[in-house]
């Protein structure tokens, strides 16, 4: 899950960093379209996901940013940062709790609508107004999440490669 960070830390090991500054990336790389794509086409270490930009960052077909996306990565980066900050959470704790059905937890929630939202207006951006994602907790690859319905993963996948092969034939045109 990408996280906004000050620059001037020096990353290591397993770390992706995303040179970007605007909130309607953070929110479109923390939604549910991009879960997808990676689980679908980056490598696994043991039954970890092993994120490489190279495989999913770089061919990910990313939508134009909207205003709404604006907007959605923004409260997601405060309020996540105020409820990790007021429990004493890191990231992995804060999704364990976001992925678990049976946490009922308010700000836990809240969460998990923002995450809808972005997921909506992620779709709104590609233009997939006739797609219900179907958001709940659902069992994948990787356990259970707070994710689209197996069918609607799908769907994304499919749409998503047509447009990445739609971008590159434009490209090579």
């Amino acid at each position: 899950m990408p996280v906004r960070v000050p620059t001037g830390p020096v990353f290591a090991h397993k770390c992706a960093v995303f040179a970007l500054d605007d909130f309607a990336s953070l929110a479109v790389l923390s939604s549910n379209v991009h879960f997808a794509w990676v689980v679908r086409y980056t490598s696994t270490l043991e039954t970890r996901i092993n994120y490489s930009p190279s495989d999913v960052f770089v061919t990910l077909p990313r939508p134009e940013p909207t205003a709404v996306l604006y907007e959605l990565g923004e409260r997601l980066d405060v309020e996540r940062r105020e409820l990790m900050l007021s429990r004493g959470w890191g990231l992995t704790t804060t999704y364990n709790h976001v992925h678990d059905p049976s946490d009922h937890d308010p700000q836990v929630v809240n969460l998990r609508e923002i995450h809808a939202s972005i997921d909506r207006a992620v779709f709104d951006a590609y233009g997939w107004v006739d797609l219900d994602p179907q958001i709940g907790h659902h069992r994948t690859t990787i356990g259970t999440r707070w994710t689209f319905a197996p069918a609607v993963r799908f769907e994304v996948l499919d749409r998503l490669l047509e447009e990445n092969q739609r971008r590159h034939a434009l490209e090579t045109e």
